[in-house]
């Protein structure tokens, strides 16, 4: 069993490919690195392929993510939407109960009060494409 977690040998192997690259003179063994880990040189290169992410599978996990993100950011606008529109209707309920009980308590017929409140349930109705209504007629 290896002393070195799978997550420190991807790193390790990661390392000494910069350093290649780069023309480090501190070169290091992978052979010697992998025999003092305890493990084969294949499973230690099992390991970097799994631990390391190369450039293009980190952009191809940013556009998933910016996909989703967008996915979520659509149900929110309609979620908020249908909430504003159940505010509303809320509303216009609120007014209907409202001009039945000034019905109850004073009778039938026109009041500025009333035509008042028909005025603002109209125009809540428009915004949610409601047919208006006039009460009075």
């Amino acid at each position: 069993m290896s002393t070195y977690s799978k997550k420190e040998i991807a790193a390790v192997l990661q390392a000494a490919e910069i350093l290649n690259e780069k023309g480090s003179s501190q070169k290091l063994n992978i052979s010697e690195f992998c025999k003092e880990a305890g493990i084969s040189r294949k499973n230690a290169y099992k390991h970097k392929k799994r631990f390391t992410l190369s450039l293009d599978s980190l952009k191809e996990k940013i556009q998933f993510l910016e996909r989703e993100k967008q996915k979520i950011q659509d149900k929110l606008k309609h979620a908020e939407k249908r909430a504003r529109e159940a505010d509303l209707y809320w509303e216009l309920r609120n007014i209907l109960v409202t001009l039945n009980n000034d019905i109850k308590k004073n009778g039938p017929g026109w009041t500025p009060e009333r035509q008042k409140l028909t005025d603002t349930f109209n125009e809540i109705s428009k915004s949610l494409g409601v047919k208006p209504h006039n009460f009075w007629d």
